[in-house]
């Protein structure tokens, strides 16, 4: 598989490619009666080269990459890309932060960093699988089945001192390695029986095993006298880092047993259970036991039904209760953690040890508790199906890096706190609109909607996910009983002042002396005291949508085959940082086209204030929480198929190209409504993909 992708937003161009390769081999073999095995295995091989954005805090094998969108949308337009000589221009003289600023004068140049770092995945991976069935008597079966997942993932970053990471330290260069090894084993016995034309039985009991391993270890260095080589020349560098490795060895026991009952063919039981034990929690607190039970009625084989089989071949009940467990958080969060740093200068540095994680002893499982019930009918040979399900959900203790005391000497520690609710319905129907020797033309449509809301924190009402008031300040989210996971906080805008408006009864803003002026944003003063503070935020937003849909359709026509797929959510809110950062005047770098729009006395704008330093130091507020509801072509395949012999046995060859994200209808004025923080930052947006490929079945 070979695409490309490439973003063309405002005249900027991202070029990309990734290549894929991929083998499989399948066997199943029945060695004699009783005894049968099969073996899977796939390997790929994927080679991506572009520039990639990585977060600073990711300090394990990846490193840092340069975020050139980022540069390229703030800095002045009247700054050119090349210098008169046709060579890229390196001066910016409205630039006026000196870490953009080299020690000879030099300002980044965001086309040439696109151009000349370099951001390098290499992944090659091995899946591999291996069952062996035995049948002991008629009935029972023993069954052992043994995955393994191998994956090495080499990354090479290289910024040149004429980049935006690499501009200080005069060109940054790293290698970095990770080793992923994954093994999963399961051993069953399972016995089915008809016992007799009333009763059927089938029981399933087990133990399983999963063990993951991660190694990795990178380097890096700066301060090169020589670029052209660029990270294949290291050596060069003359402020090495220290290498840093590391590694986590996790894993996952489990027990099961299932049992399937069926009676009169209609009435249908299947009760489980499970106990696992997991090695990211707490000792003392690594078992949970997670039941379930299902029951379904299958009123379409009932006789008084029996005559509407040719309309109604399907129509069942069902009614389900379970509890399943959550343990996926990061390894050995249970335990306080101590990392090596090098304190000192010159040729002698010292090792010391600095604890960077508070750790729990009492770190336990996230328990999910469903009850569900739904109906499934399917019309005229099952031409026409549905399917609605009514669901509510409880979820305790909730794993989340909760705020701590200050006193403890940090920010954060994993717990586990409260509990949410979730409650909702999905809807789905499938039609095959016509169906013909050579034509069939199916379509899919889905629709759900899902009430999320925090019904405690474990004594307190809220909790701050944010901090600060500055632009820069991390994003301002609150967990909140009543309301749902991931609620924006700010303060809600109420428009401009207007010259002649009666300012002295307007409320003060606390990051400003004296009373409002003409064209100065107005909020809602939701703690009556006549003053804007931080009191006076409110809940403005969620990213939760009201509800969300899909829609998918094929067509088969002699060997020719047509897929589409759309997706969309409707409701859902995202902080749009960006805007609100290019919303912000400043003399050094771009502002957003809106700001031409700004109030002025000729201008009485009531959306946009007037130029101001202050509005930098303010809070956020629901201006910047958009609506970011949209409709997207997720995919269009189109495919044909030739089936050919080969000494008498049937090839099927099949080619196709297929295009991703073609197209998106939102009002969201970011880059990408889909944000799945719920904040945008600016980062790359979903990219517009094309492939081509090509598939061999016999």
């Amino acid at each position: 598989l070979v695409s490309g992708s490439y973003l063309g937003q405002d005249g900027i161009l991202i070029n990309s490619d990734f290549k894929r390769y991929n083998a499989r081999v399948n066997i199943d073999r029945t060695l004699f009666d009783n005894f049968t095995v099969g073996i899977t295995a796939t390997g790929s091989k994927s080679d991506q080269n572009s520039v990639t954005t990585v977060e600073e805090s990711n300090r394990t094998y990846q490193g840092r990459i340069t975020n050139s969108l980022g540069y390229a949308l703030r800095i002045a337009p009247v700054v050119p890309i090349y210098d008169e000589t046709g060579g890229y221009n390196y001066h910016n003289p409205y630039e006026t932060y000196n870490d953009m600023t080299s020690a000879d004068g030099k300002n980044p140049n965001p086309i040439s960093d696109m151009n000349n770092s370099v951001g390098q995945n290499i992944n090659t991976s091995l899946l591999g699988n291996f069952y062996a069935q035995y049948i002991i008597i008629k009935g029972l079966t023993a069954k052992i089945n043994v995955g393994t997942n191998f994956s090495n993932t080499t990354q090479n970053i290289f910024s040149p001192s004429t980049s935006v990471v690499g501009l200080l330290p005069r060109g940054y260069g790293g290698v970095g390695n990770k080793r992923y090894q994954s093994t999963q084993q399961e051993y069953t016995l399972s016995y089915a029986k008809q016992l007799n034309s009333n009763h059927s039985l089938d029981v399933l009991a087990g133990y399983t095993t999963q063990n993951t391993a991660i190694r990795y270890a990178t380097t890096a260095t700066a301060k090169f006298s020589n670029e052209s080589l660029g990270v294949n020349n290291l050596y060069d560098g003359n402020a090495p880092d220290f290498p840093r490795t590391g590694g986590n060895d996790t894993w996952l026991h489990s027990v099961l047993g299932r049992v399937n009952y069926t009676l009169l063919g209609r009435y249908n039981l299947t009760a489980t259970i499970r106990a696992d034990e997991s090695s990211k929690l707490a000792p003392g607190h690594r078992w949970g036991i997670f039941p379930s039970v299902g029951l379904s009625w299958n009123l379409s084989e009932e006789a008084f039904l029996v005559e509407a089989k040719p309309i109604l071949p399907l129509l069942k009940l069902r009614l389900t209760y379970g509890s399943v467990g959550n343990q996926e958080i990061e390894d050995n969060l249970y335990a306080s953690n101590y990392v090596a740093e090098k304190s000192g200068e010159g040729n002698n540095p010292i090792t010391v040890y600095k604890k960077n994680r508070l750790g729990n002893p009492d770190l336990t499982w996230e328990t999910t508790v469903q009850y569900n019930v739904g109906i499934d009918i399917g019309l005229w040979k099952d031409r026409l199906s549905f399917v609605a399900d009514l669901y509510y959900k409880k979820t305790s203790d909730l794993l989340y890096n909760a705020p701590v005391d200050i006193a403890t000497g940090f920010s954060s520690q994993m717990r586990n706190v409260g509990s949410v609710s979730n409650k909702g319905v999905e809807f789905a129907v499938n039609a095959t609109i016509i169906e013909t020797k050579d034509f069939r033309w199916t379509v899919s449509a889905n629709i759900a909607r899902n009430i999320n809301k925090i019904t405690d924190l474990g004594g307190v009402n809220r909790i701050l996910t944010g901090s600060g008031i500055g632009m820069l300040s991390s994003s301002e989210m609150v967990l909140q009983t009543g309301e749902s996971l991931n609620s924006f906080y700010g303060l809600v805008f109420d428009g401009v002042v207007q010259t002649g408006e009666d300012a002295s009864n307007l409320p003060e803003l606390s990051w400003k002396t004296g009373i409002p002026q003409p064209g100065d944003p107005k909020f809602a003063d939701v703690e009556p005291n006549k003053r804007i503070d931080g009191y006076d935020r409110t809940i403005i937003g969620s990213v939760h949508p009201d509800f969300i849909y899909g829609l998918s359709t094929s067509a088969t026509c002699r060997g020719w085959d047509l897929f589409a797929a759309f997706q969309g959510s409707q409701g859902n809110k995202v902080y749009n940082r960006l805007r609100r950062e290019l919303e912000t005047p400043t003399s050094s770098y771009n502002m957003s086209a809106a700001l031409l729009d700004r109030w002025t006395e000729q201008n009485p704008s009531n959306t946009i204030p007037r130029i101001s330093q202050d509005i930098r130091f303010s809070y956020l507020d629901s201006r910047f929480v958009e609506d970011a509801s949209y409709l997207r072509l997720k995919n269009l395949t189109l495919g044909y198929t030739l089936p050919i012999t080969i000494r008498t046995l049937p090839v099927k060859f099949r080619f196709f190209a297929m295009a991703q994200n073609l197209l998106t209808i939102t009002k969201y004025k970011g880059y990408d409504p889909e944000v799945a923080s719920g904040v945008d930052y600016g980062v790359y947006p979903t990219a517009r993909t094309f492939s081509v490929g090509a598939s061999i079945t016999f």
